[in-house]
C-alpha cells in the first residue's frame, strides 16, 4: 500500500491571517451583508476601509460583493463592485477610476501549483485600468492586468493579459475589436 501521507494539501496560511479573516468575515456577515440593496454605501466603504481597502471617492460597493482580505483591496474614485462580485483578494488587486464590475464577476488572485501533488498556493496580483468594464458573471484569473478602457464581455473568462481600449469577450477571452469612444465622454 502507497503512504500518500507526504502528499497531503500543505496549508501555507499564517495563523494571525487567519484569525484576521475571521474577524472580518464576522463582520462582514453581520455589519456589511445585511445593508439593504442601494442604501449605506458610506457604511460599507467605512468597514472596508477599516480593514485596510483602500478605496477612491464616489466608489461604489454592493451588499451582496464579498472581499476575501480588504487589506488587498485598491478602488480609484467612481468605480463599482456590482451584486454578488467576489474579490477574491488572497494578492492584491488593483481596481483604476471609472471602473465597473458587474454582477456575479469574479476577481481571482489566488490558485494552486498544479505541478505539485501538493497543490502549494499560489497568488498573483489582478491590475484593472481607468475606464475599464467587466460584464456579468466573468472571471478573471490570477496575474491578469486589464489595460485602461478595456470591455470585458458577459460571462468572459480573462487568463491573459487584455490590450487597452478594446472589446474582449469569450472562453477564453480574446480582442474582438477597437473600443472607440466618443471624444468628449472620454475624459
Amino acid at each position: 500500500m502507497t503512504d500518500f501521507s507526504s502528499l497531503r494539501y500543505v496549508d501555507t496560511i499564517p495563523r494571525s491571517l487567519k484569525i484576521k479573516r475571521g474577524i472580518w468575515v464576522l463582520v462582514w456577515l453581520m455589519l456589511f451583508r445585511p445593508t439593504p440593496r442601494g442604501f449605506c454605501n458610506g457604511w460599507r466603504i467605512f468597514l472596508l476601509r477599516l480593514f485596510g481597502a483602500r478605496i477612491g471617492r464616489g466608489s461604489k460597493v454592493a451588499a451582496s460583493c464579498f472581499v476575501w482580505a480588504p487589506w488587498n483591496l485598491e478602488m480609484g474614485e467612481l468605480s463599482v463592485l456590482g451584486d454578488g462580485v467576489d474579490c477574491y483578494t488572497m494578492e492584491k488587486i488593483v481596481i483604476g477610476s471609472k471602473v465597473a464590475v458587474s454582477q456575479r464577476s469574479f476577481l481571482c488572485t489566488g490558485s494552486h501549483d498544479i505541478t505539485s501533488l501538493r497543490r502549494p498556493l499560489i497568488t498573483r496580483p489582478i491590475m484593472i485600468g481607468d475606464h475599464c468594464w467587466i460584464a456579468a458573471e466573468s472571471m478573471v484569473m490570477p496575474g491578469v492586468t486589464i489595460a485602461s478602457g478595456t470591455v470585458v464581455g458577459a460571462r468572459s473568462l480573462v487568463t491573459k493579459d487584455l490590450p487597452a481600449w478594446s472589446v474582449c469577450a469569450g472562453h477564453p477571452c480574446v480582442v474582438i475589436k477597437p473600443r472607440r469612444v466618443a471624444s468628449e465622454l472620454a475624459a
